[in-house]
């Protein structure tokens, strides 16, 4: 639908660096990321499909799902696309805003940015000055994704980069602009590490 804006939130990561740790459970000042996330995201959009790994995962998160969309990987071991691929099925939005599920401080302000930029678009993804991009900080257009992510999977590619880079009209959009509206960048602030989890539950 062209008048209905959605996003995925992609909570389905096995947290290896963190000693297989639910990154979506971490608290933040009392608060998991994942509904941090969802309280952000219902502010801009009209949907939120929420993508898990498996029903383990899904049992353990139900508190947080409650009432949410949720979809879990049909195929394993192909990294963030599996949970693209089945999200993008469920997705009802002509446009979608696809985060990790692992950002604490998703800026409700540069998601809206993003889809102002991807209007008309295939794509409008963050670039930073080296050139790289935030794949998984980036508004959609569905339908393009979602073929470009089923021929990336049936190639074997695991990469997001792989089907990005087949859609015919993507817009990169640089941080100058999405710092007007988050100075610190801090919406692409992802945890990894313990180290990383300790040094935002301090900030």
């Amino acid at each position: 639908r062209k008048d209905m804006k959605s996003a995925l939130v992609l909570a389905g990561g096995q947290g290896r660096r963190l000693g297989y740790k639910e990154k979506a459970l971490i608290t933040i000042k009392g608060r998991t990321i994942l509904e941090h996330s969802l309280a952000i995201l219902d502010g801009v959009v009209d949907e939120i499909i929420i993508s898990l790994r498996d029903d383990e995962q899904l049992d353990l998160l139900k508190p947080f799902t409650t009432g949410r969309l949720v979809v879990t990987d049909r195929l394993t071991s192909v990294g963030p696309l599996a949970g693209i691929q089945e999200g993008l099925k469920a997705v009802r939005g002509d446009y979608v805003f696809i985060a990790a599920g692992d950002m604490p401080y998703l800026n409700g302000k540069v998601a809206e940015l993003l889809f102002d930029r991807a209007a008309g678009h295939d794509a409008a993804i963050p670039v930073w000055r080296n050139e790289i991009l935030e794949p998984l900080h980036a508004v959609y257009r569905s339908g393009p994704m979602a073929i470009e992510t089923e021929k990336a999977i049936r190639a074997g590619d695991k990469s997001v980069l792989v089907p990005i880079s087949k859609l015919k009209d993507a817009v990169f959009v640089e941080m100058d602009a999405i710092r007007a509206v988050d100075p610190g960048l801090r919406t692409f602030i992802n945890i990894n590490t313990v180290e990383d989890v300790e040094q935002i539950q301090e900030g």
